[in-house]
């Protein structure tokens, strides 16, 4: 191992890795802000205002505001009766104090997807932020760079995209019901459908628009595990490093994700057998928890580097021939490498 090449390296990583406490207050942030945004969502559906009332049991009647204090201020009393409006000529109300089958079981689908949601999007983002760490901390101690395929990002992506669909459904549903609940009002023995403020489609679009959000996210946290190296400014590189480092690049390795989990996980349990299950699988889960040291890590594969040298593929880039300028910088050709 290069101790050049590794010194340099790990000087550029303190540089730009984001530290632990800005890691950590992204995520409070995010909760925060989606639970602040959920509140604040329902806090806007509990007041309706009516603008228009049907004729007695006419659905498709045409809705006018004197239809509603018509019969002596008939429709106004039952509001003011069933939602304790404390007025008789008030046709704004709270939308609480009706029976609703319904309306529970939405509120616990949506809940629940919620903080499914949350929870799985927050530590998915916290775990990524460790993978990405170890990734880059490992390149730089050994010059080796895991990759391959993402089965548990990829898992993990479909799951975010399913929950968000059945929260934005849910909410969609939640809607209809509440609409279909509180857009009627029996008075006197007859039934009088209300005609609201906002209509049900300029509702439903504001449900779409504000709910976005929960599309993005996912492919926010897609594009946060296509790359791991994402985040290392190729020029800053080239600014951090000297000129033999700059070619060291070219002698990194690539070891497949999955064999590096089979090796770290049969090393491990070989030198710690009397460690308890707990411990043993935070130690060989590398890429969510920190008890494995990243120089044991780089110890383990520069030893099975040194026995199976073919199960380690070179790093392939589109001009393996590297030139520098007179300053020390990097040929644009060496940005083409598909990793970094």
């Amino acid at each position: 191992m290069d101790n050049h090449f590794s010194f340099e390296f790990n000087s550029y990583l303190k540089k730009c890795q984001p530290k632990p406490i800005k890691i950590y207050l992204q995520i409070i942030i995010g909760v925060i802000l989606m639970v602040g945004t959920e509140i604040g969502f329902f806090k806007g559906y509990e007041k309706f205002v009516a603008v228009g009332c049907s004729l007695p049991n006419q659905k498709n009647s045409q809705m006018t505001i004197d239809n509603c204090f018509n019969n002596d201020l008939l429709v106004t009393k039952c509001i003011n009766n069933w939602y304790n409006t404390g007025s008789n000529y008030s046709l704004s109300f709270n939308a609480v104090g009706k029976t609703d089958k319904y309306n529970s079981f939405i509120i616990t689908i949506l809940v629940i997807s919620f903080i499914m949601f949350l929870c799985l999007f927050q530590t998915g983002q916290y775990f990524q932020s460790v993978k990405r760490k170890r990734i880059q901390n490992i390149l730089a101690g050994s010059m080796i760079l895991i990759d391959g395929e993402k089965k548990n990002e990829k898992k993990v992506n479909i799951l975010l995209f399913i929950i968000a669909t059945c929260f934005i459904f849910s909410k969609v549903m939640w809607l209809l019901n509440r609409f279909e609940v509180y857009g009627e009002i029996e008075c006197s023995g007859n039934l009088y459908y209300l005609e609201f403020e906002k209509s049900l489609f300029s509702y439903i679009s504001g449900i779409i628009m504000g709910s976005i959000g929960y599309i993005i996210m996912p492919i926010i946290f897609l594009i946060g595990w296509l790359n791991y190296l994402s985040e290392l400014e190729f020029k800053k590189l080239t600014q951090n490093l000297s000129k033999i480092s700059l070619e060291k690049l070219n002698e990194i390795y690539v070891f497949d994700n999955e064999k590096y989990n089979k090796l770290i996980k049969s090393t491990l349990k070989k030198r710690y057998p009397k460690d308890s299950k707990t411990k043993l699988y935070m130690k060989c889960n590398t890429f969510k928890f920190w008890k494995t040291t990243t120089s044991e890590i780089v110890e383990i594969l520069l030893l099975h580097k040194e026995s199976s040298i073919e199960e380690f593929v070179p790093i392939q880039t589109k001009d393996s021939k590297v030139s520098f300028s007179s300053d020390g910088g990097m040929n644009d050709k060496l940005i083409q490498n598909q990793y970094l």
